[in-house]
């Protein structure tokens, strides 16, 4: 066995995972509950004494039989397993044992990757990204992951199913979906904006809603020059001429929706060889690529 059990900390406290269950109603008393990997048990032994019907596991502490339960919770546990294959293991092993919820947390810092490293303990640590951290879940699981917190996520057994796919798959299915039309950059998003107070006639679309009398005018845009304009020039805007529900929009919007779906397949590739396109994103409007929202 490693030394990864040093890294449990000394709490006379709820740690902010089991806080957190609590306040969102994650975790009522007649749900039974493990934590899987509960190092010292301090969750354990608090909720056990708040009339929770908890239990804990732990390969070092707590070792022994788990047992299936209603609502698991894998506490700062992926980071400190340095083997790769090992930290997968762990969270199918958690995942197996949830019958309604599993909440994981892991440090989450930065917006690189980030290998991990041996800290002053002689354990194993390593930081994720917030949108590596999803992908992995999803990619390792086949079901969606739901941001509670930057570092804290919440998969349902009942949730939102995906197929999760290898690389050359990935590669193959976007090729195909690529081959119907052109596919935007990343950070490509559709943009409306004002530049008149009054109405013309057969000028865009009058937006008689949140900007009342004024023109609406709509633009793909883009924080790189990767928009190719009719001159074949890269740049960073296009107009989308005839307003909102016209054929030019509705066009852009098709094209987002392939990027999307391309970007959905890449996002879940087993192996995770693309997760690199995805560390700028804030949010994860990509993995919904039938909605396309449309920015005023």
């Amino acid at each position: 066995m490693d030394n990864s059990y040093l890294s449990a900390p000394y709490r006379n406290y709820l740690s902010a995972t089991a806080k957190l269950i609590l306040k969102l109603g994650l975790l009522s008393q007649e749900e039974s509950h493990l934590d899987y990997g509960c190092g010292r048990g301090g969750d354990v032994e608090r909720l056990q004494a708040m009339g929770y019907n908890s239990t804990g596991w732990d390969p070092y502490y707590f070792p022994g039989v788990t047992k299936a339960a209603d609502v698991v919770t894998m506490n700062y546990v992926l980071n400190v397993i340095k083997d790769i294959e090992e930290r997968r293991q762990a969270l199918l092993n958690a995942w197996s044992l949830t019958k309604k919820r599993l909440i994981i947390s892991a440090n989450v810092r930065g917006a690189g990757l980030y290998n991990g490293e041996v800290t002053p303990l002689g354990t194993f640590t390593k930081f994720f990204n917030h949108v590596e951290l999803k992908a992995y879940i999803e990619s390792t699981l086949g079901y969606e992951a739901i941001k509670l917190t930057k570092d804290k996520f919440l998969i349902n057994r009942n949730g939102k199913q995906f197929t999760t796919l290898h690389h050359d798959e990935v590669i193959n299915r976007a090729i195909a979906i690529a081959s119907s039309g052109w596919i935007p950059p990343m950070d490509c998003i559709i943009k409306g904006y004002c530049n008149d107070f009054k109405p013309r006639p057969g000028a865009d679309f009058i937006d008689d809603g949140q900007f009342p009398g004024r023109i609406r005018h709509y633009r793909l845009l883009s924080k790189t020059r990767s928009l190719p304009n009719k001159n074949g020039q890269l740049v960073k805007v296009l107009h989308i001429s005839g307003g909102k529900n016209s054929e030019q929009m509705q066009f852009c919007i098709e094209a987002l929706r392939r990027r999307n779906q391309i970007a959905q397949l890449k996002f879940h590739c087993v192996e995770q060889t693309f997760l690199n396109e995805f560390l700028g994103a804030r949010k994860f409007d990509f993995l919904d690529y039938k909605n396309i929202k449309i920015y005023n």
